[in-house]
């Protein structure tokens, strides 16, 4: 029987019971409290790179798989270098590191997968249905549930005298709000936030969610080569709000304005902007203002 998490704290033997993980998940790092699991998650990668035998294939995908629980955050963070507040064991708060090797995976690929495996196992935890607002929030009723934050850094190695990038490694951070009550939230973010617990008309387990979040990333994640870019942008817009819509955008320090046109899993948003004239916009260095 699950640990209802209202009454404790994330346990990984209720985590990973009866689980049958490939990829994700396959060793998990429980904490009380961390700066942010992102953070912990690079900590965790140059460890393991300190230690292993370099350029071996334990070496390569020692950390692959790795995911970081915490109970707190002092200094999590969002996009673009938002913070992101959380109440102590009031949240969701995870990070999932993959190593690859090949460079295959994008940052803007796995926000787009990471949104569609969130909002599936919000969906089957709480039977809360949660749709994406790009680039990767998961929002309910217009209000914002949890965020997304994907970092990526290159392998660079030396090759004949010169720098050569070698594959990569990807940290997915996840945070979905599940116990907090609309005065956990500051004032200027009670319109714009919520929670499970203000969604859902049963009570909220958090471990049913993380559980849910490693098996549906899993799915994902375990045989990436069994998927496309296609496949994956058809189920990023079958649970996202509405191409179509009008959009205005900050870009370093320009305002774009214009209707949404398409998604690409490579290259971000595809608008038509009203000065004319279309427009990608990625997702690591654009903020959504408003839409309609």
């Amino acid at each position: 029987m699950l640990l209802k998490m209202g009454a404790g704290k994330l346990q990984l033997e209720h985590l990973t019971s009866g689980l049958n993980l490939r990829r994700v998940g396959r060793r998990i790092a429980l904490h009380d409290s961390v700066d942010s699991t992102n953070s912990l998650a690079w900590e965790y990668v140059v460890s393991s790179a300190r230690t292993e035998v370099r350029g071996s294939p334990e070496a390569e995908n020692a950390v692959d798989g790795l995911v970081i629980f915490a109970e707190h955050q002092s200094a999590g963070r969002g996009r673009l270098g938002r913070r992101w507040d959380s109440p102590r064991g009031a949240s969701v708060l995870m990070s999932l590191v993959l190593r690859d090797p090949t460079g295959d995976l994008s940052g803007d690929a796995l926000s787009l997968l990471a949104a569609v495996a969130a909002v599936d196992a919000v969906g089957a935890a709480t039977a809360v249905t949660a749709e994406i607002r790009w680039p990767n929030d998961l929002v309910v009723n217009g209000r914002k549930l949890g965020g997304i934050l994907i970092e990526s850094r290159h392998d660079e190695r030396r090759a004949d005298g010169a720098m050569e990038r070698n594959g990569a490694t990807h940290v997915v951070g996840i945070g979905v709000n599940c116990l907090q009550h609309r005065n956990h939230f500051a004032p200027d973010l009670q319109a714009l936030a919520t929670s499970l617990e203000l969604e859902c008309p049963q009570p909220v387990d958090r471990v049913v969610l993380a559980r849910q979040l490693l098996l549906e990333l899993d799915r994902w994640l375990a045989y990436p080569r069994d998927w496309d870019a296609a496949r994956l942008r058809e189920a990023w817009v079958r649970r996202a709000l509405p191409l179509g819509q009008r959009v205005r955008l900050r870009q370093a320090d320009e305002v774009f304005s214009g209707q949404v046109l398409d998604i690409d899993p490579a290259a971000g948003l595809v608008v038509q902007l009203d000065d004319g004239g279309r427009r990608w916009f990625d997702a690591a260095s654009t903020s959504l203002m408003d839409h309609s």
